[in-house]
């Protein structure tokens, strides 16, 4: 009887023993946007359907802007837009020039009004600045929120291994003297393709808040 007791105390001790080994969880995936990490992932449809996965873009330089047609900063006709000023075009042109297989995409996390309202909008937008580049609805904010989108424009840049960059704003807003100015974006890029630290990696960026759902 002593030895049942004391084989079935052995067992307990043993079965306790393994119980507590400790165990080595996998590192967790990155939930928010932040400098030096992996970028969020993200699956997004643009205004003509198509779905775009950020992923589909591993191997290249992908660059975010986040968008809204009725602000004066971003999609609107205003002396400020960069959009109506061209200042997207040349920043696109001189991007290829560096990463010829660059990937430009405008993101609208805008939910103060219908998302048919928004996308016949965007729509309009697009045509009236012969915008090429994909437009992508995130009505319920969740990709916007991810990434921390304070403003339209918000940019962020992605290396080809996937690596957040750069956040912040599209450039400086005043030009100088010579009518020209600093695009951070830009300046970004250049040293992503010299292979020398990014820096700044972070500004603090300018224009319309953007309007999450509530």
């Amino acid at each position: 009887m002593i030895l049942k007791s004391l084989a079935a105390a052995a067992a307990i001790l043993c079965a306790g023993t393994l119980v507590a080994q400790p165990i080595t969880s996998p590192p967790k995936p990155t939930t928010k946007a932040a400098i030096g990490e992996p970028a969020p992932a993200f699956t997004l449809t643009d205004l003509d359907g198509k779905t775009h996965n950020l992923a589909d873009y591993k191997g290249k330089t992908v660059v975010l802007e986040w968008f809204n047609a009725g602000c004066p900063w971003s999609g609107r006709e205003s002396a400020q837009s960069v959009h109506a000023t061209g200042r997207v075009k040349k920043l696109v042109a001189a991007a290829k020039k560096t990463h010829a297989d660059v990937v430009y995409l405008l993101i609208d996390s805008s939910a103060d009004r219908p998302k048919e309202t928004i996308i016949e909008q965007n729509k309009s937008a697009r045509e009236k600045f012969e915008i090429k580049q994909p437009m992508l609805v995130d009505y319920d904010g969740k990709v916007g929120r991810l990434y921390g989108a304070r403003t339209t424009p918000h940019m962020f840049v992605i290396d080809g291994e996937g690596v957040l960059q750069y956040s912040g704003a599209f450039g400086d807003k005043r030009a100088k003297e010579d009518g020209s100015e600093s695009n951070f974006v830009l300046v970004a890029l250049e040293k992503l393709k010299a292979g020398d630290p990014v820096e700044p990696g972070q500004t603090r960026p300018w224009g319309c808040g953007v309007k999450y759902k509530r």
